[in-house]
């Protein structure tokens, strides 16, 4: 009976952590094997959590000016604060450059942008420190 029940709480965690895992999944949405670099200006910034998010207008691959929504891959306001972040980091307005993976889907406007690319400065500069967003 032991055995029975170590093995139906190894397969608890297992389905619980790979649910959770999943839930903040980027894979099929946003296009790893390409980066894109958009020269934008901040629309809105809402350091909130569940995810905190980052909306620019950039022109995109057809040459029109659009909106863009960008992802930071699930990290909460306590990650980006580690690196950085504040509710102040972007006004409306700002000259921004972003790079990231863009989106896969057809005429959906957005880019993720994760580990240690951070938006930066009009001029290269960067907005914040950087670093893990674990910590580590």
């Amino acid at each position: 009976m032991t055995r029975f029940r170590y093995l139906v709480l190894a397969g608890s965690v297992f389905f619980a952590t790979s649910s959770a895992m999943a839930h903040h999944s980027t894979r099929g949405i946003y296009d790893e094997e390409h980066e894109i670099e958009l020269h934008a200006t901040v629309k809105e910034w809402r350091f909130i959590n569940p995810h905190p998010f980052l909306t620019i207008e950039a022109v995109g691959s057809d040459g029109k000016m659009h909106e863009w929504d960008v992802s930071y891959g699930g990290s909460a306001v306590v990650h980006l604060k580690r690196q950085g972040y504040s509710e102040n980091t972007f006004k409306p307005g700002d000259k921004i450059i972003v790079k990231g993976n863009p989106a896969r889907a057809e005429g959906v406007y957005g880019v993720l942008i994760e580990g240690n690319r951070h938006p930066t400065k009009a001029d290269g500069s960067p907005l914040v420190a950087g670093g893990s967003p674990f910590g580590q």
